[in-house]
């Protein structure tokens, strides 16, 4: 009954979870995210406070392990306290006294020894010299083992090898606004293209980020973004051709490394872009240390592109349009009409089914509510599969698909295929990432969730978004804490960001802080004048509040509401839960199933539906969703 940024879905969740113990967890660090905590607060509360955490006997990968439905049981019973001034402590006395070293904590499965028979008193020390070389022996072996345990910790693509790279916003400097769409189209299509060339090595900064951090020094750019390089660009119009300045800047001297100008006709947009990105990509090999792999030259060469009929100039247009639209105003209506009219130019154009089907799929679900998902969703899945029939890699077509699968067929063994197979295709692309993450929310995976959600992170660091997605996830794990941390930091920076004021409130909420939640909710409301999805939130915090008046005026306004748009069915159901009017909430719910609303698949793991789960009424209607 939450709020989500993207879809979810339903079916039974595959093979992970192990028993009734709920999902096991191997290291220090997979404890300490499933609980939102440092490792050096759960490592206390092992020693002080009882932490339900194991250890192997013999010498394997991890030798500290805990189960799942152990914590929660342990979180609930105890109610353990945050006291950073302990942790330090803790860390100190550990760290003097040789136990839980930082080898040890980085890596749980370096236990110390077992203790051994104690020394005989009487037996003479060994020489001197026979000491010395038993004790360079022991450091021999323990620096042997420590760079094994280093390398062993170390993944294979792990993003602190890897040359990261912003994509500045290029420039328009000709005072006409008009080709703004394409100077975007331009910027976005290079940053693509590098995303793509060698994924292992090359880390590509998504757009949002790079938009933020815009116009500010490069160094400072540098330290937020925490990377090498940027590309920078500007574009200048001179009647019907334009001229395209490049420059790639090293951010710890500020030197630029390489530079070059394009001078190309406008109205040939298309072999523009497939130009001066194809050069870019190839100055990019040569001059970053990238060690690239032969397969991805193949995106260094220009395209081939189509004779520039008007009708396919007018279809790139319509799709620049199109992205722009959703990119720098978040305008999906606008969007879908610019990319139904690219189509309509040139049906053959596949990234404009893809863009069509991912603005229809995400107007088609809460909390945007734009239309019945009856109406978007199989309207995305078809434009989604006519993009990969003219176009089998295009990955943003395989998240859709994954979107689609998870939050309105309820299918997540094809959910998951589809998400992977997007991340495979495009791992620099921070959105197949965060859909990923929901999937796992869903299937209760949350430390997985988690890192889902930071990988996105990493590839958007200064979005709202993604870090909202932290927050979320948070919320679902229970982790009510670091939910609030989290969020409050987005809204400190982000005041009109909604979805942060959402999963901020509905921590508060589950923290029983009623007076936080409903400042917070109503805040929300007047923010975005009375969106359901915030009143809904209002109206059922109001209700767990004991406002039953405030939270029935709150269901009439979603029903006033609802004669001019539409209001998804689960909204007053949550209302009603709050209430403790079971009747009425399952009877909405499976209204609510009818409309086959996305954030049904939700409710499994969503702590809203918690005074729900006894009643044989929601393991039915889990049952109807998927999930037995």
């Amino acid at each position: 009954m939450s709020i989500p940024d993207i879809p979810a879905s339903g079916a039974t969740p595959g093979p992970r979870g192990p028993t009734s113990l709920g999902k096991k967890l191997d290291s220090w660090g997979e404890i300490a995210s499933y609980l939102g905590r440092e490792v050096r607060t759960v490592q206390r509360w092992e020693r002080t406070e009882g932490l339900p955490v194991h250890r192997h006997e013999h010498k394997k990968k991890s030798t500290v392990y805990a189960y799942a439905g152990e914590l929660d049981a342990w979180i609930k019973q105890r109610q353990p306290k945050d006291d950073p001034e302990a942790d330090d402590a803790f860390a100190r006395e550990q760290e003097l006294s040789g136990t839980d070293s930082p080898v040890d904590i980085v890596n749980p499965s370096v236990m110390p020894p077992a203790p051994g028979p104690a020394p005989n008193p009487d037996e003479p020390a060994p020489p001197v010299g026979k000491r010395v070389v038993i004790a360079l022996f022991a450091l021999g072996i323990l620096c042997a083992a420590s760079l094994g345990v280093y390398r062993w910790l170390q993944p294979a693509d792990s993003t602190q090898e890897k040359v990261r790279i912003a994509v500045l916003p290029f420039t328009y400097a000709s005072g006409d606004s008009k080709p703004d769409y394409i100077t975007s189209g331009l910027t976005d299509l290079i940053r693509t293209k590098l995303g793509q060339l060698d994924p292992p090595h090359l880390g590509v900064i998504a757009a949002t980020s790079s938009r933020i951090v815009a116009g500010q020094p490069v160094p400072e750019i540098g330290r937020v973004l925490n990377v090498k390089y940027l590309l920078e660009g500007g574009v200048q119009r001179a009647g019907e051709q334009v001229r395209i300045d490049v420059q790639l800047i090293q951010v710890s001297d500020q030197t630029h490394l390489w530079s070059e100008s394009f001078t190309r006709e406008l109205s040939d947009v298309l072999q523009v872009e497939s130009d001066v990105s194809a050069a870019i990509a190839r100055q990019i090999l040569a001059t970053l240390p990238v060690p690239s792999d032969p397969q991805p030259k193949a995106l260094v060469q220009p395209g081939t592109v189509h004779a520039a009929t008007p009708e396919i100039v007018n279809s790139r247009h319509a799709f620049l349009q199109g992205e722009f639209a959703w990119g720098s105003r978040g305008d999906l209506r606008s969007s879908i009409v610019f990319f139904e009219q690219a189509i309509h130019d040139d049906p053959n154009y596949a990234e404009a089914y893809a863009g069509l089907a991912a603005a229809t799929a995400i107007l088609g679900q809460v909390p945007n509510d734009g239309l019945p998902p009856g109406d978007a969703k199989p309207k995305a899945k078809e434009a989604a599969q006519r993009a990969l029939q003219l176009n089998p890699k295009l990955a943003e077509a395989h998240a859709v698909l994954g979107n689609v699968a998870m939050s309105y067929d309820w299918d997540l063994a094809t959910a998951e295929r589809e998400l992977r197979r997007a991340i495979e295709l495009a791992p620099n692309d921070p959105t197949p990432h965060e859909w990923y993450c929901h999937l796992l929310i869903v299937e209760g995976h949350p430390s997985e969730a988690l890192a889902e959600a930071h990988r996105a992170l990493d590839l958007d660091p200064v979005s709202p978004l993604f870090h909202d997605v932290v927050a979320e996830t948070y919320y679902f794990g229970r982790s009510y804490d670091a939910a609030i941390e989290e969020a409050q930091q987005v809204v400190k920076l982000h005041p009109g960001d909604l979805s942060a004021q959402f999963w901020l409130g509905s921590a508060y909420r589950e923290k029983k802080m009623y007076p936080q939640a409903i400042e917070t909710f109503q805040h929300a409301r007047q923010a975005s004048g009375d969106n359901p999805a915030m009143l809904m939130a209002y109206g059922h915090t109001q209700a767990l509040a004991g406002n039953a008046a405030e939270a029935r005026a709150a269901i009439q306004k979603l029903q006033q509401l609802a004669a001019t748009r539409f209001v998804p069915n689960l909204y007053p159901a949550a209302i009603h839960v709050g209430l403790g009017e079971k009747d009425e909430a399952f009877r909405l719910l499976n209204r609510a199933f009818e409309e086959k609303i996305d954030r049904l698949v939700y409710l499994n793991v969503d702590p809203m539906a918690d005074p729900l789960r006894s009643d044989p009424r929601f393991a039915q209607l889990m049952a109807k969703v998927g999930f037995h």
